[in-house]
């Protein structure tokens, strides 16, 4: 692979769209270039930022089982005795012109749906965009989870939206998740959960953040607590 391939490919990689055999080679391509990284963690987080992951897409289930019936059916040997040399020719003939236009009805089926795939790409790649342009205030978050590499902020977005967009996190146990604190003087409002994924997260804060004084994160059972349990790993003053 190549980083002319590596282009074309890095956005269906982030949606989890491509074959098996392609990906294996994106991810040797990646884990050789280290440094293209950063734009596989920028793309996956924005993308949780819009909460949009476009659903994969298979080739319908009906084409697919009508071709292949087709095919099967009229690419049988016929045994057919007594029958002159004509005959057999034009049988043939008929059966190999339906197995043609089977196949070629299979890949334009094919076609159609990567067609379609590449305009859910597309239209992601653009909502990426709008949401980067209209993003109008950051609050970096610090905190010991930060001391170890980790990035947070608290986004706020055009119609009141506010989000906390989180990469490189520690991992956590399967039983705790982490949960989001909006603090207004010293009574802590859960505000979200998440679990924190290496690719990057962005989670809806649930509530206001206005007259606010602090917001935290911090380590809690899953389902999370109706109180704080843990100091917080990450938290920044408004």
């Amino acid at each position: 692979m190549n980083n002319e391939r590596f282009e074309d490919l890095k956005d269906a990689y982030v949606l989890g769209a491509l074959p098996e055999e392609e990906r294996r080679s994106f991810e040797d391509y990646l884990a050789a270039h280290p440094e293209r990284q950063a734009e596989i963690d920028e793309l996956g987080a924005v993308a949780g930022l819009l909460a949009f992951s476009p659903q994969e897409q298979e080739p319908s289930p009906e084409l697919r089982s009508r071709v292949m019936e087709v095919v099967e059916a009229e690419a049988e040997p016929r045994r057919v005795r007594g029958r002159s040399t004509f005959a057999r020719v034009g049988d043939f003939l008929s059966v190999r012109s339906l197995a043609l236009g089977a196949a070629a009805l299979l890949v334009i089926g094919l076609l159609s749906w990567n067609v379609l795939l590449q305009g859910q790409v597309q239209d992601l790649q653009g909502q990426v965009a709008d949401a980067q342009a209209q993003q109008s205030k950051t609050i970096e978050l610090k905190g010991s989870w930060a001391e170890q590499g980790a990035t947070a902020e608290v986004a706020s977005m055009q119609g009141n939206e506010i989000v906390l967009v989180a990469r490189n996190m520690p991992s956590v146990p399967e039983d705790r998740t982490c949960q989001i604190w909006v603090i207004k003087g010293d009574v802590p409002e859960p505000s979200g959960l998440f679990q924190p994924d290496g690719n990057g997260t962005a989670t809806p804060i649930t509530n206001s953040i206005k007259k606010a004084d602090v917001i935290a994160v911090t380590v809690e059972p899953a389902g999370g607590s109706e109180q704080p349990t843990s100091d917080p790993v990450l938290l920044a003053e408004l």
